[in-house]
């Protein structure tokens, strides 16, 4: 049947079996791991179980080696020839009872008394340490791993003597047969294959259920550092060459530990028969659900297959809608669905027309070897062209650039990328230029290559004019600030000229009985002069553009000196103090000798006019590394917090009656010297104004003028 053959029939078929086939593995595993978790679980609960038992059991088993040896003890310090039998015959009594022993050791001090049974060595055992133990701790020991001279391994349960003095008399040692408690542990071992194992201290086995184990160690696995640590948990992993879980514990009485264990392999055995069982369900489910599978599919493709066909006689043009597939379910709303769509699209194609239409910009869409597909309004009115003439043209061929190699949309099919406001420019039909800023891109299909490009452009002469104009304002509003600056300066040293001058008058009213007094007067107002006739001097150079630098070495105490001594009368008149704290006699560096002045000046009439009625004014200067810092502070009004970091800009004043380019000029000053300048303020308490100014060598400090 056909459609069992179509490719929508394969995928349905396809697509159910998968998530069957998921939904069941994922139950498969769900199940696996839950029943494996719960024997892990419970084989995790029965190891710790296991191991605490047997715990119990191996210290009891040590307990009562410990109590045989005590009994014995007693006898170690009244033993003689004659009682030597009846001592004889009560060890070995205790011997035959427990086959736990090897043989046992009697020392007087650390001398050997007597061996039962009196087993033969070539040489000496190597029990010192044991010995040495007993005579300063006088209680039982049990030793870690130790060789026998025949070559068999044991461990010894030591016990001391002490007489009714608590003096140390001797001991009492039994060696004990490490088979013996390796089959004690085989009793309590899990299964076949399970495994139980005693470590002593050292993380060497002294017993395991598989004998060849004993001697060996696992002092470095995983296991054997959490023992040393007399930690006790459950772990999974390998060891004893098996992947294995296990319960670990210390036993307290003689520094030894305990391992009981069983292999994952044998523990999840009935777990595997579940496993096998719940395989064979799911593979009959899974075999029914491909019947069901078919079945249904074919139920949904035929309808499917029609509804396909009429999609592609409408892609074709042989229909206008599409004919309702009758099914009373999802596939028949489809169909109406369907037909709604190709009206709804139809619309849409109107209404994209009509957007591109009413964008007042140039947007024109393009295939992916440059051919014009969309150009609309924008681009009619921009480029002078119309539409007719322009659809499936390469774009590259409009003579609307002079260098095509430069075209934005060259690039962008070249680099493969977007482009955002690049500005350019456009040549229209006929042969009018226009500055635009082009946005070009990629457009992308359904596989994410490229079927074409959009090209916006936005004609900005207009906004280039308005431009120009803006930088034309700016200039002249640079030129009113730098008038308003000099006029600011020019004020300055005309208030000085004003008070020497009506102190001259007052003097020659007084018929001239200080003439040196006049003699000083009349030098202030020539310097006063001297400092304004160079400030205009300057502004008649900054407007022809003539650049300069007069830079000389000069003394930065001697400037603020002269122009302390230059302002005194206005200190005087408006009570105020001056203190100086110089921190050196001389300050030299390398700067403008007059721009200095001005700068300081400007700082010391700020700091008068901030003084309502009297205060006072300091100067220090201090050496700072690399520079010299000289700080003006006044008692004045001072300045709020907020409006600390505006001082120094252009017109910004806290005066009323401020131009708000005193501090602007100073900085700009400063900044001209590669210094820098900052205030610090508390409101209503006072002002102070930091200047740093870059040092000169003293030996150096001689004025000569540096031109550039």
């Amino acid at each position: 049947m056909k459609v069992f053959q179509s490719r929508l029939m394969k995928r349905y078929v396809t697509i159910v079996l998968v998530v069957i086939l998921f939904v069941l593995a994922s139950l498969y595993l769900i199940a696996v791991h839950v029943m494996n978790g719960s024997v892990r679980s419970q084989m995790e609960y029965r190891d710790e179980l296991i191991a605490k038992t047997l715990g119990n059991q191996t210290e009891n088993i040590f307990k009562n080696s410990i109590s045989d040896m005590r009994q014995i003890s007693p006898i170690v310090t009244n033993i003689d020839n004659k009682a030597e039998n009846a001592f004889h015959i009560e060890i070995e009594t205790i011997l035959a009872q427990d086959p736990l022993y090897l043989f046992i050791e009697v020392y007087k001090e650390d001398k050997l008394n007597l061996r039962i049974p009196n087993v033969p060595f070539s040489d000496f055992i190597e029990n010192g340490s044991i010995l040495k133990r007993l005579t300063w701790s006088q209680t039982s020991y049990i030793s870690n791993m130790m060789e026998l001279p025949d070559g068999r391994k044991t461990i010894a349960i030591a016990y001391p003597s002490i007489n009714e003095k608590g003096e140390f008399k001797g001991s009492v040692v039994a060696y004990i047969n490490l088979n013996v408690l390796s089959e004690h542990l085989q009793k309590f071992a899990i299964g076949k294959e399970g495994v139980n194992a005693i470590i002593d201290r050292n993380g060497t086995i002294i017993a395991h259920t598989d004998q060849s184990y004993i001697g060996k160690s696992i002092r470095n696995h995983e296991v054997g550092i959490h023992l040393q640590k007399e930690d006790f948990d459950v772990w999974n992993g390998e060891i004893f060459n098996k992947e294995m879980a296990i319960a670990y514990r210390p036993i307290l009485l003689g520094d030894i530990s305990l391992i009981v264990g069983e292999p994952i392999k044998q523990a999840l055995k009935p777990a595997k028969v579940v496993q096998s069982l719940l395989l064979q369900g799911f593979s009959i489910v899974f075999i029914i659900a491909i019947g069901l599978a078919m079945f249904s599919a074919s139920r949904v493709i035929l309808p499917v297959t029609t509804l396909i066909k009429h999609v592609q006689e409408y892609k074709v043009g042989k229909r206008k809608a599409f004919v309702k597939v009758k099914t009373n379910d999802e596939i028949e709303e489809l169909s109406i669905v369907l037909s709604e769509m190709a009206t709804e699209l139809r619309e849409k194609e109107r209404s994209m027309f009509y957007i591109l239409e009413s964008i007042p910009y140039c947007v024109i869409t393009t295939d992916k070897d440059g051919r014009i597909m969309t150009f609309n309004k924008g681009a009619e009115d921009l480029m002078l062209y119309s539409r007719e003439e322009v659809l499936n043209q390469l774009i590259f061929n409009l003579p609307i650039k002079h260098d095509i190699q430069k075209f934005v949309l060259l690039k962008t099919f070249n680099a493969g990328k977007s482009f955002e406001e690049v500005e350019s420019y456009i040549i229209d039909k006929e042969k009018g230029f226009h500055d635009v800023r082009i946005y070009a891109s990629l457009l992308k299909g359904e596989q994410d290559e490229y079927i074409g490009a959009i090209l916006v452009i936005r004609d900005v002469s207009e906004v280039k004019k308005l431009e120009e104009y803006l930088k034309q304002s700016e200039r002249l509003a640079s030129l009113g600030e730098l008038t308003a600056g000099i006029a600011h300066e020019i004020k300055n040293p005309l208030s000085i000229i004003q008070v020497a001058a009506e102190t001259i008058r007052l003097q020659i009213e007084d018929e001239f009985k200080e003439k040196e007094v006049i003699d000083e007067l009349t030098g202030d107002i020539l310097t006063a002069s001297d400092r304004m006739n160079k400030l205009l001097t300057d502004f008649l150079k900054l407007t022809k553009d003539d650049e300069y630098n007069n830079h000389v070495l000069t003394d930065l105490v001697m400037i603020t000196d002269e122009l302390l001594n230059l302002l005194r009368r206005k200190f005087n008149d408006a009570n105020i103090m001056v203190t100086t704290e110089y921190n050196s006699s001389k300050a030299p560096v390398l700067g403008d000798r007059h721009k200095l002045t001005q700068l300081l000046l400007n700082i010391f009439l700020n700091s008068i006019q901030a003084i309502k009625d009297e205060g006072n004014i300091h100067v220090a200067l201090k050496e700072k590394g690399a520079y010299w810092q000289l700080s003006i502070s006044d008692t004045g009004e001072g300045i709020r917090k907020e409006k600390l970091n505006w001082v120094f800009n252009p017109f910004y004043s806290t005066k009323p009656e401020g131009t708000g380019l005193g501090l602007s000029i100073a900085h700009e000053i400063i900044v001209q010297h590669g210094g820098k300048i900052w205030a610090e303020s508390v409101f209503s308490q006072g002002t102070t104004i930091h200047i740093e100014i870059l040092k000169h060598e003293e030996n150096e400090y001689e004025e000569h003028s540096v031109c550039g």
